[in-house]
């Protein structure tokens, strides 16, 4: 999981003014979509394994997808883009008929259509582009509105953290608010699922590959390293105390404090030495 600070945001939205600096405004965009969507899939897999520790069965995650959301990012992109591409070229044959006209008369006489497929584009573009921003929205708000609710039922936290927002209330505020409510949505939902991930504890909770890969470290840890940490090897002791620190790192908190009382116990090091590494950490 990655904790984003909305600043990310607000630095977004301040390109975004500056012209021809769009394109780096709506990359950041992108970027902060695609780390709360991977981030809501993540925060699913974790849950589960707190579940599981927590002896939690009766919970349904029900027809809550767990795969891959970052799909519905890509067809978003490419949604947008060709909107994007087929809108120019409209305003700009629209301009160029406003160009003909000077007199009323011009008006009247005006025969000049659009051209049906550009028009079909334009419609079908904008169909995928709703498409799949509702889908998008769905699977950060919709699904962990969902989900927080079964967390709230087994006590997982207190009370609801995400807000719920209806995915096609949230694109029609975006076009009357010429895409202004979209920064102001982004900077909430970031609080919002920061907050989530804390409270719960998921933010602190490892995948299960992450698990295996702690369990082999702690495992050379403890065969290895508190064999070989002889602190005569080393020059000097703070070399020593170094080496120690770079081992503990590599542990949880728990592990860490076993892992040091064991070297208290065989001498290894002294309590200053161990304080010394605690407020290291």
């Amino acid at each position: 999981m990655i904790i984003l600070t909305p600043l990310i945001v607000i630095i977004g939205m301040i390109i975004y003014i500056i012209p021809y600096l769009w394109p780096v405004s709506f990359a950041i965009t992108m970027f902060v979509y695609h780390i709360l969507l991977k981030n809501r899939d993540e925060h699913i897999k974790r849950l589960k394994i707190l579940f599981e520790r927590k002896g939690i069965k009766n919970y349904d995650f029900g027809k809550i997808k767990e795969g891959n959301s970052l799909k519905i990012l890509f067809g978003y992109i490419i949604s947008f883009l060709g909107f994007t591409l087929v809108f120019l070229k409209l305003s700009n044959q629209i301009e160029e008929i406003y160009s003909q006209i000077n007199t009323l008369e011009d008006l009247q006489n005006l025969e000049y259509t659009l051209p049906q497929f550009d028009v079909f584009l334009f419609i079908l573009f904008l169909f995928f582009l709703w498409f799949t921003y509702i889908n998008l929205i769905s699977r950060i708000v919709k699904d962990q509105f969902f989900i927080q609710n079964i967390e709230i039922i087994n006590n997982i936290i207190d009370k609801p953290v995400i807000k719920y927002r209806d995915s096609n209330f949230v694109m029609f505020l975006r076009i009357i608010t010429f895409n202004l409510y979209e920064w102001f949505l982004l900077i909430s939902l970031i609080r919002e699922t920061n907050t989530l991930y804390i409270k719960d504890g998921t933010f602190n909770i490892k995948s299960k590959n992450e698990e295996k890969n702690k369990e082999k470290i702690v495992e050379n840890v403890e065969e290895n390293n508190v064999k070989e940490l002889n602190s005569e090897e080393f020059e000097t002791r703070d070399e020593y105390l170094s080496y120690l620190y770079s081992i503990l790192s590599q542990l949880n908190n728990v592990d860490r404090t076993k892992k040091m009382e064991e070297l208290l116990s065989k001498n290894m090091i002294s309590e200053e030495e161990a304080e010394k590494l605690k407020k290291m950490f």
